[in-house]
């Protein structure tokens, strides 16, 4: 019976980057959609869909504490939370609305009002400032004004540790206002996380199934001997030594050995056609090909009485459920498998992997044979 060596293979790290480097372009394509999707949407809702355009008129001032000297000044805790506080409140809107129309200007809501009216204080706490911002500068700046009124007037006698608040930098404008939008950044921000998830997620799926690409695997898994690929240069020397008549070379081949497919839809005739090419003379009349034995039951027979099994294993994804299946119905049947061998391999990959090795080991490249 075969035994499986799942648990027991180290990580291929070597096969695994050189399989993300064959997946280049479609983590590529991932990053690009990502990119346009993600960052699209970003540009889209912050500069397409932006909104009403709003215009800010910011007013800077001076106040003084009533306070002896600095040091009492600095137990005075007026933070930005503070003035937002105090300008919030209905004394103090009512007082804006007051100047608003003694100025003639076009009254606003409470709550529209308190939206539009924001305190600041950047380092210090005697220069606060106001911004007033609305969806037009003529609002703003008339807004702007009031409240430089209100400021100057009636929050000194609102506030008992305020003496007096002086207009500094008056507004003289409302610029519009720019978002902090930044669609460079947003794309390259969605292209770089997209390329990242592509790549978790192909790791994920290179580690987790079941494939087959390197002869070597197939002796790690599987503890089955291979020949190789069809184009190994050991091919025929391997193919020489497993099914001679005493397991030594030069005894003769057996004349009786069956090509037998590992998994459905593999043509074991082709196989059979393709070594008789690559390995001329070795070869006899007397080799046969068996389709696969899981698929038609009745080819088990054939394989008792065949002096040796070739097992050819097609490489790829999803490959090793398949030929665990075969595998144990050989064996169930008493049908030992002499040595496999790996189809439809991809052979640039193959010599890759072990040019990659060589140079790393010091040593020289191998063919494709491992473990052998």
């Amino acid at each position: 019976m075969w035994k499986g060596y799942y648990g027991k293979e180290p990580f291929d790290l070597r096969l695994t980057a050189l399989r993300m480097l064959y997946k280049l372009p479609l983590i590529a394509a991932a990053a690009l959609l990502g990119a346009v999707v993600f960052g699209g949407g970003y540009y889209g809702k912050n500069v397409l869909l932006r909104g009403d355009r709003l215009y800010a008129a910011t007013s800077v001032y001076r106040v003084e504490y009533a306070v002896d000297n600095v040091e009492d000044m600095m137990n005075v805790y007026v933070n930005d939370m503070s003035w937002n506080t105090y300008l919030q409140s209905k004394l103090f809107l009512d007082a804006v609305q007051g100047h608003l129309a003694r100025a003639g200007a076009a009254g606003m809501g409470e709550e529209e009002l308190a939206g539009a009216i924001q305190a600041q204080v950047l380092s210090d706490i005697r220069i606060p400032s106001t911004v007033v911002t609305t969806d037009s500068p003529e609002k703003s700046l008339a807004v702007a004004r009031a409240v430089e009124e209100a400021m100057t007037r009636e929050l000194a006698e609102l506030l008992s540790e305020v003496d007096s608040v002086a207009v500094i930098d008056p507004c003289q404008a409302a610029p519009e206002v720019v978002p902090d939008v930044r669609p460079g950044r947003a794309f390259l921000l969605a292209a770089v996380l997209s390329c990242f998830f592509a790549v978790v997620v192909l790791l994920l799926k290179e580690t987790g199934e079941d494939s087959i690409w390197l002869p070597g695997s197939v002796w790690k898994r599987y503890g089955l001997k291979t020949v190789g690929t069809i184009e190994s240069r050991e091919l025929a020397e391997n193919v020489r030594y497993f099914f001679s008549r005493k397991g030594q070379a030069g005894e003769g081949l057996y004349e009786d050995v069956a090509v037998c497919a590992a998994q459905e839809g593999l043509d074991a005739e082709e196989v059979l056609e393709r070594l008789k090419e690559a390995c001329p003379g070795l070869i006899g009349d007397g080799w046969f090909a068996v389709p696969w034995p899981v698929g038609e039951p009745e080819a088990a027979g054939r394989l008792r009485r065949a002096g040796g099994i070739l097992l050819a294993v097609r490489a790829g994804s999803h490959a090793g459920r398949a030929l665990e299946r075969t595998l144990e119905y050989l064996g169930q049947q008493d049908c030992p498998v002499t040595a496999a061998i790996l189809w439809e391999a991809d052979e640039r990959l193959i010599r890759r992997y072990y040019l990659t090795g060589a140079r790393s080991g010091g040593g020289k490249a191998g063919t494709g044979s491992e473990g052998i």
